[in-house]
C-alpha cells in the first residue's frame, strides 16, 4: 500500500496558545503533514512537567512575552519573533519511521539538518543524556543539532498510539539577554552553548530558510501537498487541552 501523501501548511505566526493548540490538533487527527510556524508574539514554552517558577514571570511581563505548556518533554525555551518552528506529524505505521526513538528523531528532523547544510552550515547531529537546566538549549539529551559545538536546533517529541509529533526550533537570530532574564539562565552559557544563524554569518532571510527546510522536507519524505490549514473554517477544530497556559 502507498504511503499518505505528506500535507505542508506553511501556517505563518499565532499565539503560543494556538501554536501548541495546533500541534495537538494534528497530532489527533494523525495524518502526515509538515508545518512551519512562527510566533506572535514571542513566547516561552515550558517542558510538559515545568512549572512556571522555573521562569521570570515579571521579566515576561516586562517583555510582553506569552507563556505557554507544551505537551512534550524538555526544558524552557524563549521563541522569539524571527523564529522558525516546524512540526512533523506521521502516522506510525508511516515507511521508514523506525519504532526506535532516537531513529525516528533522525527521520523527522533530518531534513532540518539537510537544510541548514544547503545553506553551507556545517551542521551535525548531537545525541547526549540528561540534565536539568531549566533552559532546554543547555540540556544535551535526545538529539539536537550542533554548530561547532553550540546548539542550533533542538526539538521534542510525543507519541500516541495512532502517530507521532516532532516538534523543533531552528535559531535564526539569538536572543540572549532576553533569554537568560525571563529563564533565569546566565547570559554567559546561553552565548556559549546556543547560537544563531545571524551570529554564524549568514545573511539569509526567514523565507529563503523556509524555502530550504520544505526542499529538505521533500527530499526526505516525497512530494509535499500544499494545504490550507485544516482548521480553517472548522469552528470545531479547538482540542481539549487543560493546563496549557500558566
Amino acid at each position: 500500500m502507498a504511503p499518505r501523501p505528506v500535507s505542508l501548511v506553511l501556517d505563518g505566526f499565532a499565539t503560543g496558545r494556538e501554536n501548541m493548540e495546533r500541534d495537538e490538533w494534528l497530532l489527533a487527527r494523525g495524518e502526515p503533514v509538515v508545518r512551519l510556524y512562527g510566533w506572535d508574539p514571542a513566547c516561552v514554552s515550558l517542558g510538559r512537567t515545568q512549572t512556571e517558577a522555573d521562569i521570570d514571570l515579571d521579566a515576561a511581563e516586562r517583555h510582553g512575552i506569552d507563556v505557554v505548556r507544551r505537551k512534550t518533554g524538555g526544558g524552557a525555551l524563549l521563541h522569539n519573533e524571527v523564529e522558525l518552528t516546524y512540526a512533523v506529524i506521521l502516522p506510525l505505521d508511516h515507511p521508514g519511521l523506525s519504532r526506535n526513538i532516537l531513529e525516528s528523531y533522525r527521520t523527522m528532523s533530518g531534513p532540518i539538518l539537510d537544510a541548514f547544510r544547503a545553506l553551507g552550515v556545517d551542521a551535525v547531529f548531537g545525541e547526549g543524556k540528561g540534565g536539568r537546566d531549566t533552559l532546554c538549549y543547555l540540556r544535551e539529551e535526545g538529539v539536537s543539532i550542533f554548530v561547532d559545538g553550540r546548539k542550533i536546533s533542538g526539538g521534542a517529541q510525543r507519541r500516541t498510539q495512532q502517530a507521532v509529533l516532532q516538534h523543533g526550533t531552528m535559531v535564526l537570530r539569538l536572543d540572549a539577554e532576553r533569554t537568560a532574564e525571563v529563564l533565569k539562565a546566565p547570559v554567559e552559557a546561553v552565548r556559549r552553548k546556543v547560537v544563531g544563524l545571524d551570529a554564524l554569518g549568514f545573511a539569509v532571510t526567514r523565507d529563503e530558510v523556509v524555502n530550504e527546510v520544505v526542499a529538505a522536507y521533500e527530499r526526505g519524505l516525497g512530494p509535499l501537498e500544499r494545504a490550507r490549514a485544516p482548521w480553517q473554517g472548522d469552528e470545531e477544530w479547538r482540542p481539549e487541552i487543560t493546563e496549557l497556559t500558566v
